[in-house]
């Protein structure tokens, strides 16, 4: 749980930090344009974690199976957004990158659900703890992600391999969340 958040906030972190200047650099695009275009990124992405909370609950209550839905969930949103973010290291065209990344932050945030996991896994007498541990090493990523990525772009002079760790994590991502047994413990 605690690998599968942090390669999850891995993915948001970075492009929370490094999109706007991605976008103003690879693509030109001016400060008018480049605040449009992370602002209809991220609504995407909030419209995504909303919807993919949605489509779990109506999965569960149509008698789906917890590991089913949640390994379904995490695994397919985070394929789909690393599809997208491989394509957007592969493509020049500015408005193909805004429409990819669209459809990457709306998946990706379907991972927003994590934070049902600390209750599901650990019960009231262990959700406190493993939602604090789980916020900490998303968190620590979320300092270590800008700092490595700013490094690969100033050595690199690209953010190819900056795209492609993205990528890396993402698969992270459905790996881990891929080994979770998300039935509910019945712990107290």
């Amino acid at each position: 749980m605690f690998a599968g958040f942090a390669c999850y906030n891995s993915v948001f972190y970075g492009l929370l930090t490094w999109m706007p200047s991605y976008l103003h650099q690879a693509h030109n695009l001016d400060i008018k344009a480049m605040g449009g275009a992370t602002f209809l990124i991220f609504m995407c992405g909030f419209i995504g974690e909303l919807f993919g909370g949605w489509v779990a609950d109506k999965w569960k209550a149509a008698g789906g199976q917890p590991n089913t839905v949640m390994r379904s969930m995490f695994a397919g949103s985070a394929a789909i957004a690393a599809m997208c973010i491989l394509a957007v290291a592969y493509t020049s065209d500015a408005m193909v990158v805004i429409s990819l990344l669209c459809v990457a932050l709306f998946f990706i945030r379907w991972c927003g659900m994590y934070w049902c996991l600390p209750a599901i896994l650990g019960g009231q007498s262990k959700a406190g703890v493993l939602g604090g541990s789980m916020n900490f090493c998303g968190n620590m990523i979320g300092v270590i992600v800008p700092i490595l990525i700013g490094l690969i772009v100033q050595y690199t002079g690209s953010y190819f391999l900056a795209l492609i760790f993205f990528v890396v994590m993402a698969s992270g991502l459905m790996l881990f969340s891929s080994l979770i047994d998300y039935r509910e413990r019945g712990l107290a």
